[in-house]
């Protein structure tokens, strides 16, 4: 199995910068020689390309439109040579909102096959408002659920096509999507709960898997976008990651929101990288 790696080095979703640095500051960690190292054969696709010049404003509904739209259809657009039947795609984020495009392009590809694991510490169901300017990186599984003026979501894309898994902070509820908090998997186990999950979904689903990095506890990862006072270890993370993605299902697996800026060393990119080795050695092992 061939893992291709492709970065997405975008803030548009965001206040502030930094998640458009991470996926370099990931390759500078060593992220490519870590999974060859593990017999992984890779392809590094390099970075989609992001206009220079992208809007920056704090004007209601939301913040900096329409940067996130214009980076979602730069990836549906790279997204031709990302996903084959003995191909993995390794997405290097950037900030969440990217999902909205990378559940696009899949869904270019599969229908309503499609399906998608958010694991996230929060809930990012927010709906645009007049009142309050609001990134994107807060609304991603609003745009892909939700009719809207502003992108289009898949047609036959619904909140039954999603799992949720390890938020902390509650949030809107799309109807009929599946949650797994943080709470609920400390009580079921690890492992159970990915287990779970993963039968759950259709047998013939293609999956994504979404990896917001603000669902581990800040003491284990402080470089992060939106640091937390609650949730998981690195080494409950990487369990959880393995399982899941040891799926035949489970097609790709995108990282988001690390903050490269936070990170002046360099030890926090490795520590990403050491997690995405690991997890990724158990999808190289099963096919």
């Amino acid at each position: 199995m061939e893992i291709k790696v492709v970065g997405i080095p975008s803030f548009a979703g965001a206040l502030y910068s930094g998640t458009e640095a991470a996926p370099e500051a990931m390759r500078k960690a060593g992220l490519i020689e870590l999974l060859k190292e593990e017999g992984i054969e890779v392809k590094d696709l390099g970075d989609i390309a992001v206009p220079s010049y992208m809007p920056r404003h704090n004007i209601a509904p939301i913040r900096n439109w329409p940067a996130p739209r214009i980076v979602w259809e730069e990836i549906c657009k790279s997204s031709y040579q990302w996903f084959g039947k003995e191909e993995f795609i390794l997405i290097l984020g950037g900030d969440c909102s990217i999902v909205a495009g990378t559940v696009n392009a899949l869904y270019s590809l599969y229908g309503d096959k499609t399906h998608l694991i958010a694991i996230d510490g929060h809930l990012d169901t927010v709906k645009p408002s007049v009142d309050k300017s609001i990134g994107a990186a807060a609304m991603g599984l609003w745009f892909l659920t939700n009719e809207n003026m502003f992108f289009n979501k898949p047609s036959e894309f619904h909140g039954r096509n999603i799992r949720v898994v390890g938020h902390h902070q509650e949030g809107e509820v799309i109807k009929d999507m599946p949650l797994y908090s943080l709470d609920y998997i400390g009580k079921k186990g690890i492992k159970n709960a990915a287990e779970e999950i993963l039968a759950s979904l259709p047998s013939d689903a293609k999956v994504i898997i979404h990896l917001d990095l603000d669902v581990l506890y800040k003491e284990e990862l402080y470089a992060v976008y939106s640091p937390s006072d609650k949730g998981m270890k690195i080494k409950e993370l990487e369990l959880l990651l393995a399982t899941i993605i040891s799926d035949s299902r489970v097609v790709g697996l995108e990282v988001t929101e690390f903050s490269a800026i936070k990170d002046l060393e360099g030890n926090e990119a490795y520590k990403v990288t050491k997690l995405l080795a690991e997890a990724l050695k158990a999808k190289y092992k099963f096919v």
